[in-house]
């Protein structure tokens, strides 16, 4: 199964400052729930786990993540990563290209498109659920993200940094709140015909 995911976001940052932390691995995976940085590999290369909790089961994913092209100039950046399950139940390949630009005085835009193809049991979630979980993902992701950048991390956030896994119920929640809310788009489309 293939989706594509197209965000934008800004922070309050200047953008050279944005692009040194997107461009670096280990710090953006600070701001990922669940996701674990291993070590650099070497060549643009990083290994990385992936850790889902839903209620007292743990599942892991270890993946890598390559900077395939990097342009300050520009700012520019192209991704590719790849995770499987530990288990061997599933996994996904992801190829990404990201930019950054000066908005206004210390304001960035960032924009990212995706496209992640998944396999095994992941993909018998479908499209609709993938993309309900990846837009609670990039929530918690530019919070993150947007406090460490400008500076005013809460207590409550860095408490969510202590325990990064990603939690079932979050993930359960978006995807419910995804699935009633398109529900309720078509009895209301029903209701106009």
């Amino acid at each position: 199964m293939k989706v594509i995911i197209s965000k934008t976001f800004s922070v309050a940052a200047p953008s050279e400052k944005v692009w040194d932390f997107m461009t670096n691995v280990e710090k953006v995976s600070t701001c990922i729930p669940g996701a674990e940085y291993v070590e650099d590999l070497g060549d643009g290369k990083h290994s990385v786990l992936l850790i889902v909790k839903v209620g007292p089961i743990k599942s892991t994913y270890r993946g890598e993540v390559f900077l395939k092209s990097l342009n300050k100039e520009t700012q520019v950046i192209e991704i590719q990563g790849k995770g499987t399950d530990v288990k061997g139940k599933g996994g996904a390949n992801m190829d990404l290209v990201g930019s950054i630009k000066d908005k206004d005085d210390n304001l960035t835009e960032v924009k990212g498109e995706a496209t992640v193809t998944i396999q095994g049991m992941l993909a018998q979630f479908g499209s609709r659920m993938v993309e309900d979980v990846s837009n609670q993902l990039f929530i918690q992701f530019t919070r993150s993200l947007s406090s460490k950048l400008e500076g005013n991390q809460s207590s409550s956030e860095s408490e969510v940094v202590e325990d990064n896994t990603l939690s079932g119920v979050t993930v359960a929640s978006a995807a419910i709140k995804g699935l009633s809310g398109r529900f309720m788009d078509k009895i209301r489309g029903k209701d106009k015909t």
